[in-house]
């Protein structure tokens, strides 16, 4: 196939997007969760070939091979649509988007070869083009909106494109461009325009998924930063930060503080092994988010003990969260179910400036202690008086190892 050296300039678009492609594949290869990079890839690969198709082959070699390159197009397409709805984890109703492909080129055959009629082949298949595009976006607007700015900027250039596709012959239209032959040639208004805006949104696109991609990746090692791995909540690193943030606000005050830890934990490993020793400790790191409020703190310190910062809230009501959640634990009869409740103790301290973390949380934490001593499966609140009895004293030790074994 000769190409002419006047005409050797509209592949530079195509090759840009071959490029891109090859970019977007290399960047899933090293991200393999992220398909969505994958799916972006393989729209620009198809794309590329359609249009770099489009731009060199003669007018006779096009015609005969027009359905061939319609459908590299609309699949390329349908992988963008499928970019996008990988993202926001929505459906691009593969079944509809099937029928607007299957009709527009079918459009584009009969306007091409039984009734030959440029304007409907264009309009035709542009709207069917940008139909495939638009069918995920009403899961997309009915689902949660992004949060954040790229995503957004992602969501609006996507649909801004796929109108523009629809609207694109239209469009020309308007700009001046009447004849035939501004539509046929591969040098052409219709055709340029079609070239620069595709490798416009291409660019676009990938910078965008790229921006977002690379946000995601830090935002998920900060997770894994700050979160303890085995239950999923604040680590003792994370809660001091974040507590700060929370303290600094003083719509949040009056601010309480919890010190919580499992009883007989070391016993429950021992008896029933640290496989249900992990069970416990989520569950319990469940029970607990489960009692708080949005703005309120979980968090684990380390080993069976816990802490919680509690917002806009008094001693007396940070006292009736402790205590159901203490009975929510002990009324459980699955995670152990033999033998010994699931129990456990707090201590609760208040803050009232953001100065007093480190000493609320001494004092929650010898409270804590306090109610160990005296009995465990209790709260002890600060300002109180708990008469100081030995834990030994109250329960026979017999009583406490009589845990089933094997399970």
């Amino acid at each position: 196939m000769s190409v002419a050296n006047n005409h050797i300039y509209v592949l530079a678009p195509s090759l840009a997007i071959l490029f891109l492609a090859g970019l977007l594949v290399v960047c899933w290869l090293i991200q393999r969760q992220q398909r969505f990079l994958l799916w972006l890839g393989a729209a620009y690969a198809l794309a590329a070939l359609s249009l770099g198709f489009r731009s060199i082959a003669p007018f006779e070699v096009l015609n005969r091979h027009l359905v061939t390159a319609g459908t590299l197009y609309l699949l390329g397409t349908w992988c963008l649509a499928m970019s996008l709805a990988e993202r926001r984890h929505v459906s691009t109703h593969p079944r509809a988007a099937l029928l607007v492909g299957v009709l527009s080129l079918a459009a584009l055959f009969y306007f091409t070869h039984v009734d030959p009629n440029l304007w409907f082949r264009l309009h035709l298949f542009s709207f069917g083009t940008g139909l495939i595009l638009l069918l995920p976006i009403p899961a997309v607007f009915k689902n949660e909106r992004p949060k954040y700015w790229l995503d957004q900027a992602l969501l609006w250039s996507y649909v801004t494109y796929a109108v523009l596709t629809m609207l694109r012959p239209l469009l020309t239209l308007l700009l001046g461009y009447t004849e035939l032959g501004d539509f046929l040639h591969a040098t052409s208004a219709y055709w340029v325009i079609t070239l620069m805006s595709t490798l416009f949104f291409a660019l676009l696109f990938t910078v965008l998924m790229c921006a977002a991609t690379i946000r995601e990746t830090i935002d998920k090692l900060r997770r894994e930063r700050d979160h303890d791995t085995l239950t999923k909540i604040l680590n003792r690193r994370a809660f001091y930060e974040t507590a700060q943030q929370r303290l600094a606000d003083q719509r949040l005050y009056p601010i309480a503080i919890l010190a919580g830890d499992i009883d007989h934990f070391k016993r429950i490993n021992d008896a029933w092994g640290h496989d249900r020793g992990d069970l416990v400790l989520q569950f319990v790191s469940s029970t607990l988010q489960r009692n708080v409020r949005s703005n309120d703190l979980v968090a684990r310190f380390g080993g069976e003990e816990f802490v919680l910062l509690l917002t806009r809230i008094d001693l007396e009501d940070a006292e009736r969260v402790a205590q159901r959640i203490r009975l929510e634990l002990s009324s459980d009869s699955t995670t152990l179910p033999h033998g010994p409740k699931l129990t456990m103790s707090f201590g609760i301290s208040a803050i009232t400036d953001p100065t007093q973390l480190e000493n609320a949380l001494k004092e929650a934490d010898e409270l804590l202690y306090g109610a160990k001593n005296a009995g465990r499966d209790r709260v002890h609140v600060i300002g109180r008086i708990y008469p100081d009895i030995s834990f030994e004293h109250t329960i026979p030790m017999g009583e406490i190892i009589e845990l089933p074994l094997g399970r």
